[in-house]
């Protein structure tokens, strides 16, 4: 009865370590210019691009790593998983996300992938018309 209560505990706390350890966001470099998009795919919309050697938060990956919901400079979205490597200290440093997410707890999301929206663009002032303006006010007779 006495060494049920430590295995128990002991297992207990090595299943709740990796669930911690997936819950928080890894650093990455992207390797070349990257289009950021709303949505895991090369059919969104481009949000900004993220410029060679950019520092990104990664949030979590498609199943397969190939599109990775990220942040860069206040912006929000989905970039390619192959263009980016991991950016902390430690063995797995430099390594393409691909290779090294299944080890450093990269969240992966099997459905239900979150969609953003783009930024609002900046619109042009619309010129006032004026109906009863005469077209041509230079005309000869």
């Amino acid at each position: 009865m006495s060494i049920r209560l430590p295995l128990a505990l002991m297992a207990l706390v090595l299943t709740v370590l990796p669930a911690a350890a997936q819950s928080r966001p890894a650093i990455a470099y992207t390797t070349a210019n990257l289009n950021m998009r709303t949505g895991p795919g090369t059919n969104y919309p481009v949000v900004t691009t993220v410029p060679n050697g950019g520092g990104v938060t990664v949030f979590g990956c498609t199943a397969d790593y190939r599109w990775c919901d990220s942040a860069f400079a206040n912006a929000r979205g989905w970039v390619s998983g192959r263009y980016l490597s991991y950016g902390v200290q430690g063995s797995y440093y430099g390594r393409p996300i691909p290779n090294a997410g299944v080890y450093i707890g990269v969240p992966l999301y099997r459905r239900n992938y979150p969609v953003y929206t783009r930024p609002p663009i900046a619109v042009q002032p619309v010129r006032p018309h004026y109906p009863y303006y005469p077209r041509y006010p230079y005309r000869r007779y």
